[in-house]
């Protein structure tokens, strides 16, 4: 269930002096933060590639700031100029989601998530995103809430004669009385029991 949505805009003037300052392979470009559904947030932008193998593609990928365990989906775009013709076939926008519910921190304590090979360098360059030696990011992040704990659902006695499972019982032998004072059984185990007396039959 999807508890917040918001984003985030990265605009990067100056392309031509980041590249200079940050081109080399694993060097990056950090948003300021920014919050959403109570959790601080960064996005970082490789002009040359993450990784080595990711050399001559931008990279993005959002950061969690905060120690917190975060479900979440994300999607990087690049955002065409106002009053700019579309490029890429007609599209305003260039945009990459992330593959499924991501988990940041926790066990693995992975804090980021991202798109190594966003776009190629070359494509950037020649693209009309880039325009006047600036080119902006846009990030939506949707914070996810996943139900962990599972409601037992127990079967009251008269919840038996509706669901069929028997009927109400009125006898008075100790027996009967000792089964009765028991716990309430949950919905399975009551069927479970059920279906064994039908198939064990009267000893």
């Amino acid at each position: 269930m999807a508890v917040a949505t918001d984003h985030l805009m990265l605009k990067l003037q100056g392309y031509s002096w980041l590249k200079a300052m940050h081109g080399e392979n694993g060097s990056y470009i950090e948003s300021s933060a920014f919050e959403v559904g109570g959790h601080t947030w960064r996005i970082r932008c490789y002009l040359n590639g993450n990784n080595e193998e990711d050399a001559g593609f931008v990279s993005l990928y959002l950061n969690l700031c905060s120690d917190s365990v975060v479900h979440a989906e994300y999607e990087f775009a690049l955002v065409r100029h106002q009053g700019t013709p579309p490029a890429y076939g007609h599209q305003d926008m260039l945009s990459k989601k992330s593959l499924g519910l991501r988990t940041f921190g926790g066990k693995d304590n992975n804090r980021g998530w991202g798109r190594p090979r966003f776009i190629s360098v070359k494509k950037l360059e020649r693209s009309r995103f880039l325009k006047d030696d600036c080119f902006a990011v846009r990030c939506t992040v949707t914070i996810v809430q996943e139900r962990t704990v599972k409601e037992k659902v127990v079967v009251q006695a008269h919840d038996m004669a509706r669901l069929g499972l028997g009927m109400l019982c009125k006898c008075d032998d100790d027996l009967c009385k000792r089964h009765h004072a028991r716990p309430a059984e949950t919905f399975l185990e009551t069927f479970a029991n059920f279906c064994y007396s039908i198939c064990r039959g009267p000893v």
